[in-house]
């Protein structure tokens, strides 16, 4: 979902910042033929970009790690040119991790840009290394993002807020 794009804006920013590294994560616990044949193009565009010591490819990640993972990570970036929703970058945000995600994708329902996130043309990858350099030198910035993003998740897609909407949808109906 957008691997060979954000492979290409990094590259970008690695030129600028020679101390950054980026984690891809994702993918089956048992990939597949499909899956390993991905795997095996995303690695060769690693290699031919010369970034084979600071892009590492983890793979699958058991669903109990992801909120101490998301917590670690300085952002969390979802490149793909369609999502319908980018269920990810929510659970991101509610860690409070700043996300930088495609504008192009239902995300952007959710992502008000320079708010609570940063959206991004992930096509573009000036655009897209700029919106991760501004994450990585603009600690206040980060904070502040990362902040709203959580309380958007609580305040729209907390157990209490979702239980409310139905509440008040089914009070409409009665």
């Amino acid at each position: 979902k957008g691997h060979d794009l954000l492979i290409e804006a990094f590259a970008k920013l690695a030129v600028r910042d020679p101390d950054i590294h980026l984690a891809i994560g994702g993918g089956s616990p048992k990939p597949q033929e499909r899956e390993q044949n991905l795997l095996k193009k995303i690695k060769g565009m690693i290699a031919e970009k010369g970034l084979t010591e600071r892009i590492h490819v983890v793979g699958y990640v058991p669903d109990e790690d992801l909120p101490l993972l998301y917590k670690r990570a300085r952002m969390f970036v979802l490149p793909s040119l369609f999502e319908p929703f980018g269920m990810t970058s929510l659970e991101a945000m509610s860690c409070g991790t700043p996300v930088i995600a495609s504008k192009l994708g239902g995300i952007r329902t959710v992502i008000t840009s320079g708010e609570n996130g940063l959206l991004v043309d992930p096509a573009d990858s000036e655009e897209f290394s700029d919106a991760m350099e501004k994450i990585l030198k603009d600690p206040g910035t980060a904070q502040r993002i990362g902040q709203e993003g959580h309380v958007t998740i609580q305040k729209q897609y907390s157990w209490e807020a979702i239980a409310e909407k139905h509440i008040a949808f089914y009070k409409k109906f009665r």
